[in-house]
């Protein structure tokens, strides 16, 4: 299961929790530092508990993940949903194996995909040794594991959970990528969104850069555009133009009145140019005695000689 980090963010009681990495897998040994993300159940708790006195009226969960331990999966499932407030689960990028299960803790008709997103639901998998009994045990256990998984689809989707087998038992157990519309359509999502949501709008980006508030009007752009030369130390003393109401142009408008002709070069310029000159220099010294040389330098002295006979001749 994966789910590295947990970003913390608030807004007007919505709180966003960021699910990043590999689930059950600390920070630390992921990328040598802990993060603000989750990527374990402890981590998550941690995350619930930030959140403070009061609690908000909407918890986001953001999921990019490709799964991992399923054990921490299953308790951030179960924690998120009882967290008692609406869950909104987003899957962005590769989401699979234990990641799916946490995008199930929404609330419902809140399972949300990213439009550019896959989604991948397979067969439980193990890495044990052990003797045939042990091994037994093992192959039971991942046997009811899928069956549970299957219910956890089945009931956030209202559909069957012999249809979740079936999709989870593909390629050998190994399941299939979906696309957005796909993971729809099989009821492992609730709607798409758009690839690339806007965070910000140009207001509150002007505002961040401690610019003058945009122009509500036409008429309020030359003001504007005084202040934010002020501000950004360009043009003062410069009076920039005021906006003109913008006309239509007729088609006789559009037609060039006048197109300026090309400038003459007088006579005596013309056909005056001098070629382009570089500074002379020496080639480097040969052996005017010849005698053994390498492969290079012999070469390189039959050419300099047939090149200065020639000039020698020309």
């Amino acid at each position: 299961m994966q789910t590295q980090n947990t970003k913390i963010t608030s807004s007007a009681k919505i709180i966003s929790i960021d699910i990043d990495g590999i689930i059950g897998v600390s920070e630390e040994e992921q990328f040598g530092e802990e993060s603000r993300s989750v990527s374990t159940y402890e981590r998550f708790e941690q995350a619930v508990a930030e959140i403070g006195e009061g609690g908000p009226d909407r918890v986001v969960i953001n999921i990019r993940s490709t799964g991992g331990d399923l054990g921490d999966a299953l308790l951030i499932h179960d924690a998120a949903v009882g967290l008692g407030v609406e869950v909104v689960t987003r899957c962005y990028g590769y989401v699979a194996s234990a990641a799916t299960v946490i995008a199930q803790a929404a609330s419902k008709g809140c399972r949300e995909i990213s439009a550019n997103a896959f989604y991948l639901i397979h067969c439980c998998e193990s890495s044990v040794e052990g003797n045939s009994q042990s091994l037994t045990l093992t192959k039971e256990l991942l046997e009811r594991s899928d069956q549970r998984l299957a219910e956890i689809y089945a009931e956030a989707s209202g559909r069957p959970a012999e249809e979740f087998r079936l999709l989870m038992n593909e390629n050998a157990g190994k399941g299939r990528w979906l696309t957005p519309e796909e993971a729809l359509a099989a009821g492992l999502v609730d709607r798409i969104i758009p690839a690339a949501p806007i965070t910000a709008s140009a207001s509150d980006v002007v505002s961040s850069l401690g610019l003058p508030p945009l122009p509500v009007a036409e008429k309020q752009k030359g003001a504007w555009l005084r202040g934010l030369m002020e501000k950004i130390g360009l043009g003062r003393g410069v009076k920039p133009a005021e906006p003109t109401a913008m006309v239509e142009p007729s088609v006789a408008d559009k037609v060039p009145q006048h197109i300026p002709a090309k400038p003459t070069i007088p006579p005596s310029r013309l056909h005056t140019a001098e070629p382009t000159r570089t500074k002379e220099c020496e080639d480097p010294p040969f052996r005017e005695s010849g005698g053994a040389g390498t492969a290079n330098q012999n070469a390189y002295e039959i050419d300099a000689r047939s090149f200065r006979d020639a000039v020698t001749r020309a």
